[in-house]
């Protein structure tokens, strides 16, 4: 098929015109019939993805709000198998709070990868890959009562399976979504709230029911539904032809990585400058940390917390839920305040966390049912939605085109603060036989978080270049080039 010379011209300097497309045969010659006629109008060509805020996005945004909340339902639920495990076997907090660091860790390791293999391949495939480890860790956890076993079983091969349908669920939504990204973002991480909410009463009932290893093969058919979410997925126009040479080399001025060698070496640059270099990226990573651990560090300890103030068990899933409850609302009303711009994202995370880190300071202070149900909402609502504007606010650092790799490395610096730190918080408690230091930790964690977050925000302007503009701009049109040509097929 050949196109009239006048759609040579780039999209963007032809607003205004209506481009007349001449339809041939597939072998180049032209239709017996008179050819047809396709009038793009000036709407077609203005240079923005047509596909963005519309149609299949919408069913792209319901597949991963729905994989979303069976991964992260699913991991923050871990503070019940966690007080389970302690229960019945002789293993101290440390030892046991490290199988979920670990496969926090090894989910973080593999994002890199899982974003090289959905550049290459698809997002659909990763993902539906991850569902199957999901899976078979579940299962094999179930067939083995040694702690040891579970570092492979759980903290590796699941950990894997994590990794390879996280990162990029949590990245597809930026492609399809532009003048609604935040409120996108924040429907998609809303999905933690409802997993939140649901799965603590589902791991309870389980376990209640049918014993810690009968649980565990329940809930890996549980999480096998993650290769369906993902069989909705599309791979988004930009990564569409990857494996031609021009789309490779498009790949690599993005930041994608396309190597093995550029995952290893952290070589995921853009114009020349390794994002690693970037002084307010590395700030704004360090309080992400500083918030993950903290956050982590909740679904570990407070359910044991709850168990040794002798609340009870249904009580304390009950109080525990309440926090995905209000993780529902609060991440859509986190993007959508975001979006109205009231407030940059970098200052709305550093108050969140301002709330969080006191709230965090009292419990420990005052040990009274009504402060428990308050703090798990206030948890719920304040450094629960800091995922939501997590990659709004890498976007203030950082060009469109850098998110994938950015996301990826913060992700792994988030690993390894968790893989090290939640350990650790588990053996305060050995050695104090107490959980109000933790408590204490975590809290000024958050506060040192607000503090990084607001000061990055007034000291670092935004770098943005005109020359990123511009590449910007021209993957912009090359999309839309992509998008006209299928429609004229």
């Amino acid at each position: 098929m050949s196109v009239a010379a006048g759609a040579r011209t780039p999209i963007s300097r032809m607003a205004g015109q209506v481009l007349r497309v001449l339809v041939h045969n597939y072998d180049g010659t032209r239709c017996a019939a008179p050819p047809r006629l396709h009038l793009l109008t000036v709407a077609d060509m203005a240079p923005t993805r047509h596909y963005a805020d519309q149609g299949y996005a919408w069913a792209i945004l319901a597949a991963c709000f729905f994989m979303y909340m069976l991964l992260l339902g699913s991991i923050k639920s871990f503070g019940i198998l966690y007080s389970e495990i302690l229960s019945t076997t002789d293993n101290g907090a440390g030892s046991t709070a490290l199988i979920g660091s670990t496969a926090s860790f090894v989910q973080s390791l593999t994002g890199p990868f899982a974003i090289l293999l959905a550049v290459r391949f698809s997002f659909r495939l990763v993902c539906f890959l991850g569902g199957v480890c999901l899976c078979v860790g579940y299962v094999c956890s179930a067939f083995t009562q040694d702690v040891v076993y579970w570092y492979l079983t759980y903290s590796i091969i699941a950990g894997v399976g994590y990794g390879l349908a996280y990162v990029p669920c949590t990245t597809v939504i930026n492609y399809y979504f532009e003048r609604n990204r935040a409120l996108a973002n924040g429907i998609v991480l809303s999905a933690s709230g409802v997993g939140g909410f649901l799965f603590p009463h589902l791991y309870r009932l389980l376990i209640d029911n049918y014993t810690l290893s009968g649980a565990m093969v329940i809930l890996g058919g549980v999480m096998l539904n993650v290769c369906v979410a993902a069989a909705f997925l599309r791979q988004p126009l930009e990564f569409s032809g990857s494996q031609d040479s021009n789309d490779t080399k498009a790949n690599n001025s993005r930041g994608v990585p396309q190597t093995c060698k550029d995952v290893l070496c952290g070589k995921i640059c853009v114009c020349n400058n390794d994002v690693l270099r970037d002084c307010r990226f590395l700030f704004m990573s360090l309080a992400f940390c500083l918030t993950a651990l903290s956050y982590s560090a909740y679904f570990y300890t407070f359910p044991s917390f709850l168990e040794a103030e002798n609340v009870g068990k249904s009580t304390t899933v009950f109080i525990f839920s309440l926090t995905g409850a209000c993780e529902i609302f609060a991440r859509v009303a986190m993007g959508w305040c975001t979006d109205m711009k009231f407030l940059s994202p970098a200052c709305i995370y550093g108050l969140c966390m301002v709330v969080s880190g006191i709230a965090t300071l009292i419990v420990p202070l005052i040990r009274t049912r009504t402060v428990y149900y308050v703090y798990a909402v206030i948890v719920g609502i304040f450094p629960g939605s800091f995922y939501a504007l997590m990659s709004v606010i890498l976007l203030e650092t950082i060009a469109l085109k850098n998110l994938p790799s950015a996301y990826a490395i913060t992700t792994i610096f988030i690993a390894v603060f968790s893989l090290l730190g939640i350990p650790c918080l588990g053996w305060v408690e050995d050695l104090t036989k107490s959980w109000n230091n933790v408590f204490y930790i975590t809290g000024i964690l958050q506060l040192l978080a607000a503090v990084v977050a607001l000061t990055v925000s007034r000291c670092f302007a935004t770098p943005v270049s005109e020359r990123d503009v511009a590449i910007e701009r021209e993957y912009g049109d090359a999309a839309d080039d992509k998008l006209i040509k299928s429609r004229i097929e």
